[in-house]
């Protein structure tokens, strides 16, 4: 059918209908911030910034719009008090006939699709992911958020992001936690690594929601070496954040904090008690930022071959690589792998641009990465292994979509307890979906048609074949097998704007977002529109908390310079 300028004016029209009736944001907030940062504290200087800077607001901003947004800032509300503590959840049994499987959810940071060697053969060096992907199920669909937390708040609560948190410090208390979940119907439950799921009380931490220990830390990143967590904005002062179950984990820090895991992952395994089913949360600083490695992993990838920003990117991935061999050589010897199902992600795709930590992982051969919604920052790598997937589907790949939120109603429906049960009056239900019946192959296609990746001005929404992509995304280039190399030029690496009318791509046929259907399609544009405004009219975001520096700084002071949830010592209402 051909379609007229006329009716692309049209279509592009009734999108922008939709968005103004919808409140659709068009990232002008997002860029008066970048280039104006103090711009809600003074109207006078705000307006004299704008002025001077227009060019560069442009067109995410207008003027009008901007100077509007000078003179009327948005208001911070005043903190709404948290909800009172849910009783204990009491033991149930699980449901007769439950499989009740030990379960590992063992997630690798900041891992691009090319950072692996079944992606990139030849490159990237990890050959216990390759052998074990290729033993089990990989999972070529699999999708998550764009950055770290709110991907793993999909995996412990069973909802999409947008129905939990997208730039919250925290999940509300009122949601159940996978592991509170497994502990009703007799799992034992153990976290390590990292949490980056709320640090300020002590319920927020692993062990306060349903794991039996943990050992990691709180926040988002450190110093691999030495676990210095330098950056105040994060607890609201500096320190130390290595915390084991109950109190800092005095004197354990200095040390590559992958090798810490390591032995904290062996112990966890070597003395479990084998008459309860074991879940383990593992996961791993790897490959995250700050880019640091042992030179033994980053000699692996020898110049002038690689560069050397691939060589401690590509270290991590291998490090990370060891840790799940020993993981899986532990589980062997103890007599549990032959009941174990074990699930491997990223929590986003590797970080490639400029505006985006570590600059150095690699998504070829899609586009994007970390910080945006283009396929390289959310479609990840992804499989299922271990003794308790049938050896039937060993070795077969499944292309249908399964999102992180997924993870939680399948592990519950295995353990026989029910996924969607206890859950508040105001609270958003599961989203996730029961997906082993179709990983096994009982169910041919996967039960998933849609996902709302993000809610937000820079969101996106995928349903059927279709992906529609808005707002100001940090960057969109694409990347080769061997990204970083030495003719990498980060200053070139710039944002891509979708605007509001946004870019539109089939990515079944068009995987790696060469093409923007959007002018060519007006109606399914439309459709798209309109089924991300119906959607985000759903959206919650648990409430950020603010930290306080003061209270901080006296916690670190009496904890021998280590962080922690220093906010117990206030009335939690």
């Amino acid at each position: 059918m051909k379609i007229t300028f006329i009716q692309v004016a049209i279509g592009l029209a009734c999108i922008a209908n939709i968005l103004r009736a919808d409140g659709g944001g068009t990232g002008c907030q997002k860029k008066l911030t970048k280039v104006c940062p103090n711009w809600e504290s003074n109207e006078k200087d705000c307006l004299s910034c704008v002025k001077e800077n227009l060019k560069k607001l442009e067109p995410e901003c207008t003027q009008q719009k901007a100077e509007e947004k000078c003179t009327n800032p948005p208001t911070t509300p005043p903190p709404q008090p948290l909800p009172p503590a849910l009783p204990p959840l009491p033991p149930v049994p699980p449901a007769p006939g439950a499989a009740r499987p030990n379960v590992i959810l063992f997630v690798v940071d900041d891992q691009g699709r090319a950072n692996i060697g079944y992606h990139n053969p030849g490159n990237v060096i990890s050959p216990n992911m390759d052998k074990l992907a290729a033993s089990g199920v990989k999972l070529s669909r699999h999708y998550v958020f764009r950055w770290c937390a709110p991907t793993r708040s999909a995996l412990m609560t069973g909802r999409l992001p947008y129905h939990v948190f997208q730039s919250g410090n925290y999940v509300s208390r009122e949601m159940i936690m996978l592991p509170a979940k497994l502990k009703q119907v007799g799992y034992a439950t153990h976290q390590v690594g990292k949490w980056h799921l709320g640090l300020l009380y002590s319920w927020m931490t692993p062990v306060g929601r349903g794991f039996d220990t943990s050992f990691g830390y709180l926040a988002g990143g450190e110093d691999h070496f030495t676990q210095f967590q330098k950056n105040p904005k994060t607890f609201g002062c500096v320190g130390v954040d290595l915390y084991n179950s109950t109190s800092p984990a005095y004197r354990r820090n200095g040390t590559y904090g992958t090798y810490l895991y390591n032995a904290e992952i062996q112990r966890v395994i070597r003395e479990h008690d084998v008459t309860k089913p074991l879940f383990m949360y593992i996961a791993l600083q790897v490959m995250h930022a700050p880019q640091e490695v042992p030179e033994s992993f980053s000699k692996m990838y020898p110049s002038p071959k690689y560069d050397n920003d691939y060589a401690i990117m590509n270290g991590m991935a291998t490090a990370a690589d060891q840790v799940l061999g020993n993981t899986t050589s532990a589980l062997e010897m103890k007599g549990l792998w032959a009941n174990t199902l074990f699930i491997y992600t990223s929590d986003n795709g590797g970080p490639a641009g400029q505006l985006s930590s570590g600059h150095s992982g690699n998504n070829w051969p899609l586009r994007g990465g970390k910080t945006n919604n283009f396929e390289g920052g959310i479609r990840v790598n992804a499989f299922v292994a271990g003794g308790f997937v049938p050896k039937s589907v060993g070795g077969q790949t499944r292309d249908g979509y399964i999102h992180g939120c997924d993870w939680y109603p399948t592990v519950c429906a295995l353990a026989g307890i029910d996924a969607h049960s206890d859950i508040p009056a105001g609270i958003p239900g599961i989203d996730g979906m029961d997906m082993w019946g179709y990983i096994t192959g009982n169910v041919s296609k996967s039960p998933r048609t849609e996902i709302m990746i993000s809610s937000e001005d820079t969101g996106a929404i995928i349903s059927g074949d279709m992906k529609l992509i808005i707002g100001l995304q940090t960057y969109g280039f694409w990347q080769g097998p061997e990204y970083p190399n030495a003719t990498t030029d980060h200053s070139k690496e710039k944002e891509f704007d979708c605007g509001v009318t946004g870019c539109l791509f089939n990515i079944t046929a068009d995987p790696s977002e060469y093409t923007d259907l959007a002018a060519t399609h007006p109606s399914v544009l439309k459709q798209m529109h309109e089924l991300f405004a119906q959607r985000n009219a759903t959206a919650y975001e648990t409430p950020k908390l603010a930290e306080d520096p003061e209270k901080c700084a006296a916690y670190v002071k009496a904890n021998q310079g280590f962080l922690g949830p220093y906010m117990d010592t206030q009335s939690e209402l």
